[in-house]
Formats: structure tokens, C-alpha cells, sequence
């Protein structure tokens, strides 16, 4: 394990996890990413009681790409649907996910964050079933902090011992860079106290990510 920078405190190392593409229609979101990357993204299921639902591509062993949309098969949840989906008029990417370093817990993250500057919420339970009718579950945090941010911060989620969704979707291609745009020094200093490879720039809030793919290189915002 490498040591953190901060107050000679040596916490979790964090490792990003995934990337999520909002789109207003899932199929409309997939064919999209087809068309830029030439890759299909697997239906991956609902989020029950979240009225979402996404499909999914990979780009190596532990970080993937999920197109989330509305789910019009399921009733109007309690809450608002997740990464601003019930305003969502544009395909862009809407927000990030860390996961713990293997054999670390989901909370030595939540620490870390805390220990740079803001806490990202409680931890929840949650799982779906996939097309095969098997049932995934995962640990995460809540979204609202990362929300707020406009994308810009991350939420945390543990795979606990479901393997990683990444292992088993289509390839999507190389992440080359995600870069977290902000004009808040803060949020960009939070980013880079994660150590996760995510770049940052100041200016107007906004993710961009660089990927190259089979069609060439493909830049997403």
C-alpha cells in the first residue's frame, strides 16, 4: 500500500470503478456510444425502487462504463432518480465511482475522503438481477454529496465478493483520461487527494473523458 500525503495519515488507496453516461432513452444511449466507439453495450437491469436502469461496457479488469437512463417500466420512485435523471434532456457524462483497493473496506474510503474535505454520505445496500437472473449486490454511498458537486465529486461502491462488473462486459476500449473541470479549488483539490488518476482543470464545472477506441480516439463530456 502506498502512504497518502495528508497529516502523515496513511489511509485507503482507492482505485475509479466506473463512469456513468446519462442518456434521456437507454436504447437511444447505447446506439450512440455504438456509433462513436463501435462498441454495444450490454443491458446490464434495473435499479429497482430507483427508477433507472443502464447498460454497461468495459474497459479492463476493474473500471467499466455505464449508460444510465429512466426506467419506464417501473413506477414513479419515492425519491428523484439518481445523476439527475428525471431532468435529463442531453446525453453527457453525469458523474464517477471509486471502489476500495482490494481487501480494503468500503468505510477506510469514507475516512479518506472526510480526512480531504467532505463526506460522502452514508452507506447503503443495493443489488439488481441481470439478464441471466442472477443477482448482483454492492455497498455504496449515497449520492447526493457527489450530486450536488454536479458530477465533480465521486461516490464510493464495494463489490464486497461480487465480482466486479467490469470483468464481464463488452470492451468498450482504453480510458485514456477522465479530467474533473471545476472552479471551486476545493472540489479539485479533493479530486487530487484521491489519487486515482483523474486529472483536473479549473474552469466551468463539466467531466470530459478521452478513450480510444477501434474507431479512434473518442472524447465524451
Amino acid at each position: 500500500m502506498k502512504c497518502a500525503r495528508w497529516r502523515g495519515y496513511c489511509p485507503s488507496v482507492p482505485e475509479l470503478d466506473h463512469i456513468i453516461f446519462a442518456s434521456p432513452d437507454l436504447d437511444e444511449g447505447v446506439a450512440h456510444i455504438k456509433g462513436l466507439t463501435g462498441a454495444e453495450a450490454a443491458f446490464g437491469g434495473p435499479h429497482i425502487g430507483l427508477g433507472s436502469r443502464n447498460a454497461l461496457l468495459t474497459f479492463d479488469d476493474t473500471t467499466y462504463f455505464e449508460v444510465i437512463s429512466v426506467d419506464p417500466d417501473q413506477p414513479e420512485p419515492k425519491r428523484p432518480r439518481p445523476f439527475g435523471l428525471d431532468d435529463t434532456t442531453t446525453m453527457h457524462l453525469a458523474g464517477w465511482a471509486i471502489h476500495p483497493s482490494p481487501g480494503e473496506p468500503v468505510e477506510d474510503v469514507v475516512e479518506l475522503m472526510k480526512t480531504l474535505g467532505t463526506d460522502p454520505g452514508p452507506i447503503s445496500s443495493m443489488s439488481r438481477k441481470k439478464p441471466d437472473g442472477d443477482e448482483i449486490s454492492w455497498r455504496l454511498t449515497s449520492g447526493d454529496v457527489a450530486f450536488k458537486a454536479g458530477g465533480s465529486l465521486p461516490f464510493i461502491i464495494d463489490w464486497g465478493s461480487t465480482p466486479t462488473p467490469a470483468l464481464s462486459q463488452p470492451k468498450m476500449g482504453e480510458l485514456v483520461s477522465l479530467t474533473v473541470t471545476h472552479p471551486d479549488a476545493q472540489i479539485r483539490s479533493i479530486v487530487s487527494g484521491l489519487d486515482v488518476g483523474v486529472e483536473v482543470a479549473e474552469g466551468p464545472q463539466g467531466l470530459s473523458a478521452i478513450i480510444q477506441t477501434s474507431q479512434g480516439q473518442v472524447e465524451l463530456r
